[in-house]
């Protein structure tokens, strides 16, 4: 079992790459191989909308995306952690996003390997869950585009300095459970 772990905020070791390390910790006690991806590790350009992805083998932009999705296809599960910013995933998640859409052909199908598991790890300041699961949802709803099945979903408010999610022992717990979950 291998399962990648991203990690989309701009903050190195803070409260959602924190929750997504406690998901992939919980694996690894589980058996699992697991990698954890911070996007802004990478270069990772936004989609420019030429479509030739719909023409040709993939996306033309020569970047690091094409490495991210040779983890994706070798991958049994993967988490995605975002801090939730305005009631949205951060800006860093969108590039790879949009760029998913080079992966699907012209009909919206994809040869990309189905039945992979997917988790996600939110974190956010003062809202609540009117406000985090929609975005859990649209992020399942984007990959479920590619054949990824729900496989769970950990969030936690109030987190605002790097360290707060230290303080949600429960929630913490919550993430490792869940990460033995995937690797079984």
């Amino acid at each position: 079992m291998k399962i990648i772990g991203i990690a989309s905020s701009p903050r190195k070791g803070a409260n959602s790459q924190t929750l997504v390390e406690h998901i992939l910790s919980g694996a690894e006690k589980a058996g699992a191989k697991t990698e954890l991806v911070r996007l802004c590790d990478l270069n990772i350009e936004p989609c420019i909308g030429c479509n030739d992805c719909k023409k040709s083998n993939g996306c033309v932009q020569k970047d690091d995306f094409a490495g991210l999705v040779s983890k994706l296809e070798t991958a049994d599960a993967v988490v995605f952690g975002s801090p939730v910013y305005w009631g949205r995933l951060n800006a860093q998640a969108y590039p790879v996003i949009d760029r998913l859409y080079s992966l699907l052909k012209s009909d919206f199908s994809t040869d990309f390997p189905k039945g992979k598991k997917f988790v996600v790890a939110l974190t956010c300041g003062g809202m609540g869950a009117e406000a985090v699961n929609p975005v859990n949802e649209y992020a399942k709803h984007i990959f479920s585009f590619l054949g990824f099945a729900d496989a769970g979903f950990v969030w936690q408010n109030h987190c605002f300095a790097p360290d707060d999610i230290t303080k949600f022992t429960e929630t913490i717990q919550k993430a490792e459970s869940l990460g033995k979950s995937l690797a079984q």
